[in-house]
């Protein structure tokens, strides 16, 4: 099995930044054990950031939907 095949949508850009982020280091020459704390640290970042976004979509979409649902209740 991949990670591919069970990550979110998220947990895959995550993997993308990360994968690109590597191949700079490697290319920087910076050892494995710094690569995997620096990217360890960049990818529980993003994860919180992208979390967050979420969060304000869900919370932006259901406000839309009571603002719309308050809209028509107005007009009966």
């Amino acid at each position: 099995m991949n990670i591919r095949d069970i990550a979110s949508i998220n947990e895959l850009a995550i993997l993308s930044n990360l994968e690109t982020l590597n191949a700079e280091m490697i290319r920087d020459e910076i050892s494995k054990i710094d690569r995997f704390r620096k990217l360890t640290e960049i990818a529980k970042y993003q994860l919180t950031v992208l979390k967050d976004k979420d969060f304000m979509k869900t919370l932006k979409k259901i406000n839309n939907e009571v603002y719309i649902k308050r809209q028509r209740d107005l007009k009966k």
